[in-house]
C-alpha cells in the first residue's frame, strides 16, 4: 500500500466530493457506489427517512460488518498458529 495521498472525485447521491486518500481510485469509486447502492435500498425499503439517519445507519451496517471480519480474523489467526504449533511437533 502506498503512503501517496491522491484525490479522487466521486459523486454520492447526486452531490459531488473530492475524497483524498491512500488508497487507488479503483478502491474510493468502490466504496462510493457501495454508498449510493445502500442508499437506494434504504429508501426503497425506509423513503421516510433523514439523509442523516440514512447516514447513520450505513454507517452501523459499515462497523458491524467491520468487527465482523476482524473477529473472523482473530479465529483464522489462532486456527493458523494452532496448525502451526502442531507442525512444529511432528
Amino acid at each position: 500500500m502506498t503512503t501517496e495521498k491522491r484525490r479522487v472525485k466521486v459523486t454520492i447521491d447526486e452531490k459531488d466530493y473530492t475524497i483524498i486518500s491512500n488508497k487507488s481510485a479503483t478502491h474510493i469509486k468502490l466504496v462510493a457506489e457501495t454508498i449510493n447502492k445502500q442508499l437506494k435500498e434504504l429508501n426503497e425499503l425506509s423513503s421516510n427517512l433523514s439523509k442523516e439517519e440514512q447516514a447513520i445507519l450505513i454507517a452501523v451496517n459499515a462497523i458491524s460488518d467491520q468487527i465482523d471480519y476482524q473477529h473472523q480474523m482473530i479465529q483464522l489467526e489462532e486456527k493458523l498458529n494452532k496448525l502451526n504449533k502442531n507442525e512444529k511437533r511432528s
